[in-house]
């Protein structure tokens, strides 16, 4: 998802551009705050941070949100690499 914002960056407007730095500056605070605040620390309007979200192909900015919010907290997998194919259990 972040890839995907950072790809769509040039295309953007410039105040959907500040949004979106915003998002991938912090994308865990983005999804738990209010938008009067995003719009605040964007330096953009609120109806700019709910357009931003459809701009990058999603239906508003719950929708956003929420994916933003799972996509963030599926983390990086375990993967432990000391352990050889060749070991015992």
């Amino acid at each position: 998802m972040l890839d995907r914002i950072k790809a769509c960056l040039p295309s953007l407007a410039p105040a959907e551009q500040r949004v979106a730095q915003l998002v991938l500056s912090d994308a865990r605070a983005f999804a738990s705050l209010p938008v009067t605040e995003l719009a605040a620390r964007a330096h953009v309007s609120k109806p700019t941070v709910i357009r931003f979200c459809r701009s990058v192909g999603y239906d508003g900015l719950s929708d956003f949100k929420l994916k933003l919010a799972g996509n963030v907290s599926e983390g990086v997998p375990f993967i432990h690499r000391s352990v050889d194919a060749d070991d015992k259990t």
